[in-house]
């Protein structure tokens, strides 16, 4: 029999069961769908996060370099250990494509002299975003509507302020001036006893809120590093020592340290290579469904096999060979199986795109997972009706029309 003749018997054969036949693809349609949604989220969280890290995601070679000096203290924190000198000496390198300043946000904090009351102390002030009131605390904590309207407040440590103080709780509602701003003190948390370790008092905290913060600090930002792009046929340990070299030539530094290099495609590899296996994993455990899928689809075409003997028995009479209906048995399944991977890999591909609009993640839909819904639906056709239409095909004809 031609195989045009064999599809579309097989398509006559799907239709007059088309209950059942939906049910069974139902199942090969719910499994394609959340293996293709979860590989479509991880790929796409793993783009993100190599963009994140190093700007890109095209698999360039980002060398960070960082200068790390022998003692470190409050000065040497907020020391710029990079300027236009530096970056025009990596740029004249012969592989290195381009060069670019690596700013330090500061969302850890920045050592600032602070005043009050004509006393001077020098600590680390950090952005508040956690507004939850304070324990042992003379005055207030930070409010959100502190942060909403960008009041110029600060909430203080009395560890800070004890050695230069006799009667801290008298400071609430002084001024304090932070790098020439002046702030106003409504709170100040208490000292904890001396066998006690308290983490805000570590350092000398000092907490203004983030809005605050961002609109008077935001413009001192500090120069960290340097982010390198290599050319695409750069030799990346030969370029990382001269780098290296290069830049521990250059004198001027006031404080003793030494410039480090730093390869981010191979920490990318490394993490890469956790999430293909953390999203391979969760595939794997999804695609469960599929395997419960194939055995209703191997149910249904042993259902198919005992309803259609008779049918079986005349075209075996008439002239129709072994192959031919063990084809033709095999040609629903794998029908069944790649309509319902279509719909699945569509659906797919869909609810990534949801899911992502709500992580702000990209989703792109690629050559390799459609292929991939096609193949392992077309394993599963295979797989699930194999058994039952070589038993078809070998059926007893005499048998049959007795």
């Amino acid at each position: 029999m031609q195989f045009k003749v064999l599809v579309f018997a097989a398509l006559r054969n799907l239709n007059r069961n088309r209950k059942r036949s939906i049910l069974t693809m139902l199942g090969i349609i719910i499994g394609i769908t959340s293996v293709i949604a979860i590989v479509a989220l991880g790929q796409g969280y793993k783009n993100q996060i190599i963009k994140d890290i190093t700007g890109e995601n095209d698999g360039a070679v980002i060398l960070l370099a960082t200068y790390t000096p022998e003692e470190y203290n409050e000065k040497t924190a907020s020391m710029e250990y990079f300027n236009d000198k530096h970056k025009s000496k990596v740029e004249d390198l012969e592989s290195v494509e381009s060069v670019e300043f690596g700013y330090n946000e500061n969302s850890s904090g920045e050592f600032m002299e602070i005043s009050v009351r004509g006393k001077t102390v020098n600590s680390l002030v950090k952005s508040a975003e956690d507004f939850t009131a304070e324990d042992d605390v003379y005055g207030r904590s930070l409010t959100s509507n502190d942060n909403l309207l960008k009041n110029r407040v600060i909430f203080m440590s009395e560890q800070l302020l004890k050695n230069s103080f006799d009667d801290v709780e008298s400071l609430v509602g002084a001024v304090a001036t932070v790098n020439g701003i002046s702030f106003d003190i409504v709170g100040i948390k208490k000292a904890p006893p001396e066998d006690e370790v308290s983490f805000f008092d570590m350092g000398g905290d000092v907490k203004i809120p983030k809005a605050t913060y961002d609109k008077y600090y935001s413009i001192s930002k500090t120069i960290a590093g340097l982010s390198i792009t290599l050319k695409p046929d750069a030799d990346v340990k030969a370029a990382m020592k001269e780098i290296k070299n290069t830049l521990n030539s250059i004198e001027g530094n006031v404080i003793e340290g030494e410039y480090e290099i730093m390869d981010t495609s191979g920490v990318l590899n490394l993490l890469g290579g956790i999430l293909n296996t953390i999203t391979t994993f969760i595939a794997a455990v999804a695609g469960i469904s599929l395997f419960i899928a194939s055995i209703g689809l191997m149910n249904m075409m042993y259902t198919a096999v005992s309803e259609r003997t008779k049918e079986i028995g005349i075209k075996r009479a008439l002239g129709a060979r072994k192959r031919d209906i063990k084809r033709e048995f095999l040609i629903e399944g794998i029908l069944i199986t790649m309509v319902g991977g279509l719909i699945g890999y569509i659906l797919g591909i869909l609810v990534a795109n949801i899911i992502s609009a709500f992580l702000k993640l990209v989703i792109t839909p690629n050559l390799f997972t459609g292929m991939l819904a096609v193949a392992i639906s077309v394993v599963i056709g295979l797989a699930s009706s194999f058994i039952p239409a070589t038993k078809a095909a070998n059926a007893n004809t005499i048998d049959i029309l007795k």
